[in-house]
């Protein structure tokens, strides 16, 4: 059997009373954490411009689906683009999945809450497909490996059009096989998104909704008897190798229908890249062995994997979004502030001074041992030099929210909690908690209610 055949008649078997142990409490955490950051991204001017963008076509009609954080219902794929470049623009808080440098959960919860809203589907179904639609992201961008990074696709929009189209499929109750195996088809067909046309730009943002987007439309598609190729995946001119040099075509496969896959993937307590965070937890640690003032900081030193230093290696950004995706600006932080968070990303906080000149003496080495580790681990090794030429060194293979040191649902709520304060009412977070909690047993029609804006 093929490998998308194979993907396909695992997708349309998965049963809620058959997965196994831990894996409900997962997919709570991982839904909290995706709606709290869109409900935050909502807010965002680059939002409300794509948002006027899309709802200017046609008048952007009524429909059945919430665009978060606003009073609006539209059309399902609309809600699907518009909630996927919410969820993208936290900023830089969304899920993680390393063995790709792709962000599964953007993809994924949009398009099957969008289609979940308009079937008016069970907590269940809800539970189900973020299951399969991880899964689904996660094998094939470890398919594809770091790789396509490397070749200018990003797993945003890639991997991301095929986990929506499977959650759509699941989230409205389908069960066939074919049908599964034909929405992968025109999912990958649709697959987008460049690495030199996105990465420091507002395309940035549009990713995983065009992803959204088109893997609802892909569902509908399959759904309407439209069929692709049998193998798109794994064909020689295929969407792997049209993607990747270096494919692990097992890892599509191998252990399907054993532990899901989004019990590995990493959530992010840190509004910038997750391949800065262990670089920032080294740097926080290492300052507090030195017990000193940044100000005494003259050399900082980092060694770790290549995408921590040659992607996200540039110093003195100019943007918010440069800003969190920067390493030495995200280590000159840590070392001054202790931490990184969104008041980092105020624009007199990328020019400050003394943040300016912790950047100047950071210099940053790829680390063959480290590079050798991910997606397992993304680690850092940082050296902090005082005046008088003290230092202290610390390595972390682990940060806060990765799958080595996962966050739980409390810490999470705190997360929400912190991200929301004087942006959404306190009584709408507390709800959105509780029902994020609740699930299975709310349902998705009052699980959207709850980031659906009033004004």
């Amino acid at each position: 059997m093929h490998p998308t055949a194979y993907l396909a008649r695992w997708a349309a078997g998965v049963r809620y009373d058959a997965l196994p142990p831990g894996v409900v409490d997962r997919v709570r955490g991982l839904l909290l954490d995706h709606l709290g950051v869109a409900v935050l991204g909502s807010t965002r001017e680059h939002h409300r411009r794509w948002a006027a963008a899309e709802l200017g076509l046609a008048g952007g009609e009524p429909g059945v689906s919430t665009v978060t954080g606003t009073s609006l219902r539209v059309a399902p794929d609309r809600a699907a683009f518009l909630n996927g470049v919410a969820g993208s623009s936290g900023p830089n808080l969304d899920d993680v999945w390393h063995g790709s440098l792709g962000h599964p959960g953007v993809g994924t919860f949009p398009a099957l809450l969008a289609r979940g809203e308009e079937v008016r589907a069970p907590g269940t179904a809800l539970v189900e497909a973020a299951v399969v639609g991880y899964e689904v992201a996660m094998r094939i961008g470890s398919a594809l490996g770091r790789s396509a990074f490397d070749r200018g696709w990003h797993p945003r929009g890639g991997c991301n059009t095929a986990a929506a189209a499977v959650a759509a499929l699941k989230v409205a109750g389908e069960q066939r096989a074919d049908v599964y195996h034909a929405a992968l088809g025109l999912a990958v067909n649709a697959a987008a998104g460049v690495v030199g046309a996105a990465y420091f730009s507002d395309a940035w943002y549009a990713l995983s909704g065009q992803a959204s987007r088109e893997g609802l439309l892909a569902a509908l598609g399959a759904r309407a008897g439209l069929r692709a190729t049998d193998e798109p995946l794994a064909a020689e001119r295929g969407y792997l190798a049209a993607a990747s040099d270096r494919i692990d075509l097992g890892v599509l496969t191998d252990g399907l229908g054993g532990e899901p896959m989004l019990m590995q993937s990493g959530q992010k307590l840190y509004p910038s890249s997750g391949a800065t965070h262990a670089a920032l937890e080294a740097a926080v640690a290492a300052r507090g062995e030195l017990g000193c003032d940044a100000a005494e900081i003259v050399a900082i030193d980092g060694w770790g994997f290549r995408e921590m230093v040659d992607v996200l290696g540039r110093r003195h950004p100019a943007t918010a979004l440069a800003a969190s995706m920067s390493t030495p600006y995200v280590i000159a932080c840590g070392v001054r502030d202790g931490g990184f968070d969104l008041s980092h990303l105020d624009a007199e906080q990328i020019a400050d001074p003394e943040l300016r000149r912790l950047q100047s003496v950071t210099r940053l080495v790829v680390d063959d041992r480290l590079d050798r580790l991910p997606p397992r681990h993304l680690g850092a090794r940082i050296r902090l030099t005082a005046r008088g030429g003290r230092q202290a060194t610390v390595e972390v293979l682990a940060a806060s929210g990765h799958a080595g040191n996962p966050l739980g649902f409390d810490r999470v709520a705190g997360k929400v909690r912190r991200l929301l304060a004087g942006v959404w009412p306190e009584t709408l977070v507390d709800r959105l908690i509780d029902e994020a909690a609740a699930v299975p047993e709310t349902d998705v029609d009052n699980l959207m209610r709850t980031v659906r804006s009033s004004d």
